[in-house]
């Protein structure tokens, strides 16, 4: 009788290197298509083409290859499945006022509900000083994404809406720190 082979894992999250940042916005373009494009508020895949054209340049993908040598003040993980593909990735950060802000978390369509999302967080919330309180910020109108940073605690700011890129309805979450 031999053992039960033990289950592999899907996919891993690590530290994002500087060669994982152009895949990594690619794959951000393509959540922003499946989760944003809304005809009550105009937004469109092509405006939404508009708004990342800008995110590719030589530049931008430099500044963010720089931004995680700053590992004090910022930080990437990546998702990958077991082709190394990255599937999901999350920037947290802490700006200038000392505030930690989540910074980005996005999952593949095809890979939500799977657990990814959750590795993401629990690498981003590790990255935190605990104690001190953490933002993030959400399109209003994805349900589903505000439902699962309520279940890590945060909970919505009254009266913090704001326009994203001028179309997107935002909201400010924030996690309290741990006491």
């Amino acid at each position: 009788m031999s053992p039960e082979k033990e289950p592999q894992p899907r996919f891993i999250v690590e530290k994002m290197s500087p060669d994982d940042v152009e895949p990594a916005t690619e794959m951000r373009y393509k959540c922003w298509l499946d989760t944003y494009v809304n005809e009550e508020y105009g937004i469109t895949p092509e405006w939404i083409e508009t708004c990342f054209a800008r995110q590719f340049t030589p530049e931008v993908i430099e500044t963010r290859k720089q931004r995680l040598k700053d590992a004090e003040h910022h930080a990437g993980f990546v998702a990958k499945d077991l082709n190394g593909d990255i599937i999901g990735s999350t920037t947290p950060y802490i700006d200038e006022d000392g505030l930690q802000d989540v910074g980005s978390l996005y999952v593949k369509n095809e890979w939500r509900g799977k657990g990814v999302s959750y590795e993401l967080m629990q690498n981003a919330i590790d990255w935190f000083d605990k104690t001190q309180p953490i933002k993030l910020c959400v399109a209003s109108y994805n349900e589903r994404a505000k439902a699962f940073y309520q279940k890590w605690g945060f909970e919505i700011v009254p009266d913090s809406q704001y326009v994203h890129s001028d179309k997107i309805p935002t909201e400010i979450m924030i996690r309290k720190g741990d006491e």
